[in-house]
């Protein structure tokens, strides 16, 4: 999900600078009810004039606006390029929301949704490789275009508050009473390193090609273990995850890796090289809840050589979201209000949002599968906008939520605690990681030709140590595992350190308690 970060900025640059073409000829900055009038020159040069150059730039550094005059530098920097996922986000659902909120800070006449900002991007990208905000203001067909620093400032000010929360989070991490923990189980899980992957497929009415899965499991089976089912997230790819696929199939559990064809890496690969679009919500969630649903189909029917039928659900990311989806209740009514409230802040500070607003485009079913999951253990999982309540989400199996403080994408606060809250067990725990980010979970490995990044990701987005945070990632989800075959809760422990890494492993109860503003 990197891609929606790069372009939400790119976005925002675009928005504080934006005005109009040969024909705008005149850019009004509202602001406290007043319009502040410039013309198309004086804001391509603000950065270049001296204090006492204009009556304008001078009131505008003595009133506080000395940032947008600072700002107009960017006005060059090129925020679309023709190739790329720029003019795919573009031309995508998120693209087109965007705008929409765009058009309500960036005001041009007649033009109440963004399109006739659209229509000039890509008219532009027809004749140029990279598009700048400047360009833009140029092109548009306008001559006046209005700037709503009112709307702006007040977007600002909400991202504000919210990374302001999310630092507050650690203070308040940092604050719970140190646990000491009881003796951990001296008698680890025996590992047998024999292991069969077998790679099958599953065809269902959904899908014109086969559902293609990896099948791992021991040779010396365990009849009292049940099936693992993991899903990646979105452009995930199933080597990302071996990680946690060898161990736990070591330790006698059997695990399925689902590759979602439509939203997987090979998917993004040709979005990236542009010869597809940005999936949409139907590759989002629909067939990805049916490729669940035909995995566990084949699993009663037999067709993975399993005498246990039971099952638990893993992923990260969107992947955790579908295993929320097939156990929980559909989205609570009025998941499109809701959306047109969030999302007035662009999603900057949890693009999840994004994803989750879509959902409202697809028709729920009743469920076909005679069973619960027994487990529910998500990585960065998201929800909040589908289930705002606390325990609406209807689930009631034990769930192990694992985040990290540095989690810019699906963020602890106001995101992950409250998917958290809208559970209902008392064995839930929620495993927080400090300094563990939205990426943790992956394992990349450039030596390596089976590992893909497609997009790239910094060091600084990953967060600290990943094969750390891996580890003791994997080393919770056995024992919470492990706990609630023999109807147990995992221990909450607080302040802890292990591996390098300080964490913590909480209940509802103190979820809710550090949630609170």
């Amino acid at each position: 999900m990197k891609y929606f970060f790069i372009i939400f900025l790119s976005f925002c640059s675009c928005f504080l600078d934006n005005g109009s073409s040969k024909a705008a000829e005149k850019i009004n900055l509202k602001f406290e009810e007043m319009k502040i009038p410039l013309n198309i020159s004086q804001l391509s040069q603000l950065e270049t004039y001296e204090d006492n150059s204009t009556e304008v730039i001078s009131w505008l550094k003595k009133n506080g606006f000395s940032r947008v005059v600072e700002l107009s530098k960017f006005l060059k920097f090129p925020v679309f390029k023709e190739e790329g996922l720029n003019r795919q986000v573009l031309r995508s659902w998120v693209g087109r929301k965007i705008l929409s909120e765009l058009s309500k800070t960036i005001i041009v006449a007649n033009d109440k949704d963004g399109i006739e900002v659209f229509n000039t991007i890509e008219s532009l990208l027809e004749n140029k490789k990279q598009v700048s905000t400047l360009d833009i203001i140029k092109a548009l067909p306008s001559k006046e275009v209005l700037i709503d620093v009112d709307n702006l400032i007040s977007i600002v000010s909400s991202w504000k508050n919210e990374l302001a929360m999310q630092q507050n989070l650690i203070i308040k991490l940092n604050n719970l009473e140190k646990t000491i923990p009881k003796e951990s189980n001296k008698n680890k899980t025996k590992i047998d390193e024999d292991l069969i992957k077998v790679n099958k497929k599953i065809y269902s009415s959904h899908r014109v090609g086969p559902l293609e899965i990896e099948l791992w499991k021991n040779k010396k089976e365990s009849p009292n273990k049940e099936l693992i089912i993991f899903m990646p997230g979105l452009a995930g790819d199933i080597n990302n995850f071996k990680w946690i696929g060898t161990e736990l199939a070591q330790r006698g559990w059997p695990i399925v890796f689902l590759d979602h064809l439509g939203t997987n890496s090979d998917a993004f690969t040709e979005v990236i090289e542009g010869k597809e679009a940005i999936p949409g919500s139907a590759d989002f969630f629909l067939y990805r809840i049916k490729d669940l649903d035909a995995v566990l189909e084949a699993n009663r029917n037999g067709r993975f050589g399993l005498v246990n039928d039971s099952y638990i659900l893993m992923g990260h990311s969107l992947g955790a979201l579908i295993a929320l989806l097939y156990e929980g209740n559909k989205p609570i009514d009025g998941l499109e209000n809701r959306c047109d409230l969030s999302l007035r802040d662009f999603a900057v500070t949890n693009l999840s949002k994004l994803i989750q607003c879509q959902l409202s485009e697809i028709p729920f079913q009743e469920k076909s599968n005679p069973k619960k999951a027994n487990a529910i253990i998500g990585f960065n999982t998201f929800g909040s906008l589908i289930w705002p309540k606390e325990k609406s989400s209807g689930i009631d199996v034990p769930v192990l939520f694992i985040g990290g403080t540095f989690d810019l994408i699906t963020p602890l606060i106001n995101e992950q605690f409250n998917v958290f809250l809208s559970t209902n067990n008392s064995s839930n725990r929620f495993l927080i990681i400090e300094g563990a980010s939205h990426f943790s979970p992956i394992r990349i490995d450039n030596d390596n030709s089976e590992y893909k990044d497609i997009f790239k990701i910094r060091k600084p987005f990953i967060g600290s140590n990943p094969i750390s945070v891996q580890d003791l990632s994997l080393k919770i989800a056995v024992e919470f595992i492990n706990k609630v075959n023999k109807e147990k809760s995992l221990e909450t422990i607080t302040n802890q350190r292990e591996l390098n890494l300080d964490y913590h492993i909480l209940d509802r109860k103190t979820i809710k308690e550090i949630s609170k503003n």
